[in-house]
């Protein structure tokens, strides 16, 4: 017999013994658009897991998207409950929610007894007044108490207003939290660091108008357990004091520093990476534009590259990588970073921009002062020109592809909008 199957889903369809085979792949990672946008598939759904249990117990990931049009709350609900190994949940809500919005996100979340990994994104930008009664909060936070203890990892995006009712709660084995938020209020890390005491990772991916002693405060908290920082749109109220060199003296333990291209950082802040009261580092990121020339006229070219190259020799000693990334073309290094690079004896990823192509006799001495470059998947990459790239294991010049720039950012949380789903 001839199969002509081009995806799993058409080569399940064949014959009982593929359905089995490729259903383990084909329910791991549930996340259809046609959930959000019908009513059928989701009642399609739940009676699929329901007929054949063995679906059920191979999701191990669901994102459910609800707009209010099409949200079929009891089918999710049974869904969720047939899914007794689901490990990774995300919960979006897109337009108004329903009166009972908290009697039911509690128990959706009550069915989900081995979820590690929860992302809550509420995509509403208007304050609608209360979201629950007395009794709804009552009953919810005795749901979502026992659910915080799980949790590992945890994002949130949306109005402060609905976010905060999660948060509200001791998450003493949270290692991973990524915030998107607005509508902020003054305390928020201080009380957020306190119920988070092992906290490993923290990402800002946006959050309006923070006041930077209260996130300094939560960093005094964490300074011992918090190995890995990202920051992207920080519109600080408090900007002209900086922003690093407030928090870095205080984060003892960490290892990766990552900027994003909004996150508005005076030169003082880039300085201050340098110093010898900040954490050395392992990993060092930064996406940069404009923001930097735009919001600091002290800032330009030459104090910046100054500025990269001090962070580079300072961290020399732990760097394994190097990430400064452009938007745009603002300006290059010409070689004057190149004659530091060998003091990084354990760089694995690298990733500047030349004004110069290095020579064959350069490129060889940096690769045996540093070995692990030419071992690591994404080797060294230096810019000639804007998109374009060269491959110093293999001297091969080729077009930029934007996805391997995007890869070596590693699990790093980009801007609003390209936050991707784990």
């Amino acid at each position: 017999m001839k199969v002509r199957a081009h995806t799993l889903r058409s080569l399940a369809s064949t014959c009982r013994v593929f359905q089995i085979l490729c259903e383990e792949y084909l329910y791991t990672n549930i996340q259809s658009k046609r959930l959000s946008i019908e009513i059928k598939p989701q009642w399609l759904l739940c009676f699929a897991l329901a007929v054949e249990p063995r679906r059920a117990h191979t999701i191990r990931s669901m994102k459910c998207d609800f707009r209010p049009h099409y949200y079929q709350y009891q089918a999710w609900l049974e869904t969720l409950r047939l899914c007794t190994n689901l490990t990774h949940l995300g919960l979006v809500w897109r337009g108004l929610p329903p009166q009972n919005f908290l009697e039911q996100m509690g128990n959706l979340v009550a069915a989900c007894p081995k979820v590690t990994e929860f992302e809550f994104h509420m995509c509403r930008h208007e304050d609608t007044g209360p979201i629950g009664t007395e009794q709804e909060i009552r009953k919810f936070a005795l749901q979502f108490a026992d659910f915080a203890l799980q949790l590992r990892h945890l994002e949130v995006v949306g109005l402060f207003e609905y976010p905060i009712k999660i948060l509200n709660f001791d998450l003493p084995n949270l290692k991973s939290f990524t915030l998107d938020m607005w509508g902020y209020r003054g305390s928020f890390f201080q009380d957020l660091s306190d119920r988070t005491p092992c906290l490993e990772t923290l990402n800002i991916v946006g959050a309006e108008q923070i006041w930077v002693q209260d996130l300094e405060t939560g960093c005094k908290t964490w300074g011992k357990v918090l190995r890995s920082l990202y920051i992207n749109d920080f519109p600080a109220r408090n900007l002209r004091d900086g922003i690093l060199s407030h928090l870095l003296p205080h984060l003892a333990a960490l290892e990766e520093l990552s900027l994003g291209p909004q996150s508005r950082f005076p030169l003082s802040d880039i300085q201050a990476i340098a110093q010898t009261d900040a954490p050395r580092l392992k990993a060092f990121r930064w996406l940069v534009d404009d923001a930097v020339f735009k919001h600091d006229p002290l800032a330009n070219s030459e104090k910046i590259n100054k500025a990269i190259i001090d962070i580079f020799n300072a961290h020399s000693a732990t760097l394994s990588t190097f990430i400064i990334d452009e938007e745009f073309d603002f300006w290059n290094f010409g070689m004057d970073i190149f004659k530091h690079l060998q003091k990084a004896k354990n760089l694995e990823s690298l990733r500047v921009q030349l004004h110069d192509i290095p020579t064959k006799e350069e490129i060889e001495g940096l690769l045996t002062a540093c070995p692990k470059l030419g071992q690591s998947e994404t080797r060294l990459m230096v810019i000639k020109e804007f998109l374009t790239e060269c491959t110093l294991a293999n001297m091969n010049y080729k077009e930029d592809s934007l996805e391997a720039v995007e890869s070596s950012w590693g699990s790093v949380h980009h801007p609003m909008g390209t936050v991707r789903w784990l």
